[in-house]
This record gives structure tokens, sequence and C-alpha cells, in this order.
């Protein structure tokens, strides 16, 4: 059974978590850009195996998750799209 202070400690600190993890891979991203390259050109068979697995992931998250993931990209452009209204109508 979950713990109840857990769930609350990880609920109240989300943003930090997400920001952090952000932060995180924009740091990495060249590392992972380069051992993927690397990965690719070393062993092929490895990197195609890898990169299904990948995939297969990826399109079974947005499955399970298409709803609220297209909330979000709708409440960002209408977000995106009431300020481009506002800076035009100055």
């Amino acid at each position: 059974m979950p713990d109840p202070k857990k769930q609350e400690y990880y609920r109240k600190n989300r943003e930090k978590r997400l920001q952090y993890q952000r932060k995180y891979y924009l740091s990495n991203r060249e590392v992972f850009e380069r051992k993927d390259e690397l990965l690719k050109a070393l062993d092929l068979e490895e990197w195609k195996k890898r990169k299904k697995k990948r995939g297969d992931y990826n399109k079974e998250y947005y499955r399970k998750n298409r709803d609220r993931i297209r909330k979000k990209q709708r409440e960002r452009y209408l977000k995106r799209k009431a300020a481009s209204s506002a800076a035009r109508k100055r």
C-alpha cells in the first residue's frame, strides 16, 4: 500500500522535480546523443534493437496518455494564442 507521506511529498515537490529533470536532461543531452552515435557506429544491431524498444515504449506511452497529452498541448496553444493576440492589440 502506498505511503501517504511519500505521495504528499512528491505531490508538493512536483514542479521542483520536473525543473531538476529538465535541467539534468539539457546539461547531459550531448552526452546521450554521443553515446547513441557511438553505439550506432560500433554495434548497429544493438542500436537498432534499442531504437525499436524506445519507439515501442513511446508509442505505448502516447496511446495510454493521449488525452492528457492533447489537453496539455491545447492549453499551451491557447495560452500562446492569447499572448500573441494581446501583443497585437498594443
